[in-house]
């Protein structure tokens, strides 16, 4: 298993992927985007988007399904947690399906009031739109760094 940045030529893969499962597509200007191998092969992906200087959100984490059980959803995430640190983000938002919370919460990240005023207008949209579109529950998450 190794995890590394992606390039511009391996963003093509990404956002098939993304298209595949219905996310959102990515781009490198304002995005750390990520991709987990196993076995030489991509297996998975998962983003960091910056919101502004100091708030990003966490998402886009998928694992192909050849390679789930392998941990790697935890490497994937556990890498952006620490790009976040290592870009000086005070906040990191996440939107995950209801039923990974649990998973989540591993890494810090918790459930807050959504209608605190210092709430980037960007992630309640995103919020929305995931609820509009997405069949499941996703919850909005806050991982916090001091």
């Amino acid at each position: 298993m190794s995890i590394k940045r992606v390039t511009p030529t391996e963003l093509v893969w990404v956002n098939q992927q993304y298209e595949r499962i219905g996310f959102q597509p990515s781009t490198l200007d304002h995005e750390v985007i990520a991709i987990v191998m196993s076995q030489d092969h991509f297996a998975g992906v998962g983003r960091l988007v910056k919101l502004n200087e100091h708030e990003a959100e966490l998402g886009g984490i998928y694992i192909l399904d050849k390679f789930r059980g392998q941990s790697l959803a935890h490497e994937v995430v556990s890498f952006l947690v620490e790009e976040s640190k290592r870009l000086g983000l005070k906040t990191v938002y996440c939107i995950p399906f209801e039923e990974l919370q649990h998973f989540y919460k591993k890494f810090g990240f918790h459930e807050f009031d959504i209608s605190a005023p210092a709430v980037d207008s960007k992630i309640l949209t995103k919020y929305h739109w995931c609820l509009e579109t997405y069949d499941k529950n996703v919850l909005l998450l806050k991982l916090s760094h001091d």
